[in-house]
């Protein structure tokens, strides 16, 4: 049997939705192409890979996975198929690979969509209240990140890291904070979640992580100017107080 290629991620030059896959492969020595499409005003990249759902995936968006004759879409389906693939589930108890797959829900769902969205919102809504949506969103996030770090403390989620190689999941976990800290800037004190604290700061992958941010200091969207949109949206949580 010939052996698989190294796997090709495809998405923007950008953070968003790939970054954590990007910090897994780097983190467990994994081989893989990270093929990024440049983000201009006018498309002009994207467009040609829109239309070919054999770049696209069959719902036209990305990020997209190639892997040993498979082509995966959607974010929360290449998570699971890394983590299955590259022999993390095996390392897992089934209650554990739930828990993983738990994890990796909420912070898709409820973390960086919303701030992706956030991140976008007067541009998409003309007209919108900033000062009242970013307080409302920094609320919310606020909870559901005490919420998360309640929830790995009942799990043993931090005890157990030791005894098992970076997952996708830890991953996904530290792009969120650093992604919270750079857009919500001191609106966001990690001290606040000591815990969640505690791991970022100590994560066994994070000098990775910052190396490959250093390196490759992408956006966190393909918004234009997206650097003033985040300006302006702390100076909007400024003003709420």
């Amino acid at each position: 049997m010939t052996p698989a290629g190294p796997p090709t991620l495809r998405y923007f030059a950008a953070r968003g939705r790939a970054q954590f896959l990007r910090y897994y492969f780097l983190n467990r020595d994994i081989e893989f192409i990270d093929e990024q499409v440049a983000m201009t005003p006018d498309f002009a990249a994207w467009a040609p890979i829109r239309g070919d759902r054999a770049l696209s995936g069959p719902f036209h968006k990305l990020p997209v996975l190639h892997y040993d004759g498979h082509l995966v879409a959607e974010t929360t389906v290449i998570a699971a198929f890394v983590h299955r693939r590259f022999g993390d589930e095996e390392r897992l108890s089934l209650a554990d690979n739930l828990k993983h797959a738990t994890l990796l829900s909420s912070l898709f769902g409820d973390v960086m969509t919303p701030v992706g969205l956030l991140i976008h919102l007067d541009a998409v809504y003309a007209g919108v209240d900033l000062p009242s949506a970013a307080k409302r969103a920094l609320e919310r996030m606020n909870a559901q990140m005490h919420n998360i770090e309640r929830t790995l403390i009942e799990w043993q989620w931090f005890a157990h890291m030791d005894d098992r190689p970076i997952m996708v999941a830890d991953c996904l976990l530290w792009e969120e904070l650093s992604v919270l800290q750079h857009v919500f800037g001191p609106h966001v004190p990690l001290g606040s979640w000591p815990e969640l604290a505690r791991f970022y700061a100590e994560f066994a992958g994070r000098a990775v992580c910052e190396r490959e941010l250093a390196a490759k200091p992408l956006p966190v969207t393909g918004r234009p100017q997206e650097p003033a949109a985040i300006a302006k949206l702390q100076q909007a949580l400024a003003a709420a107080k």
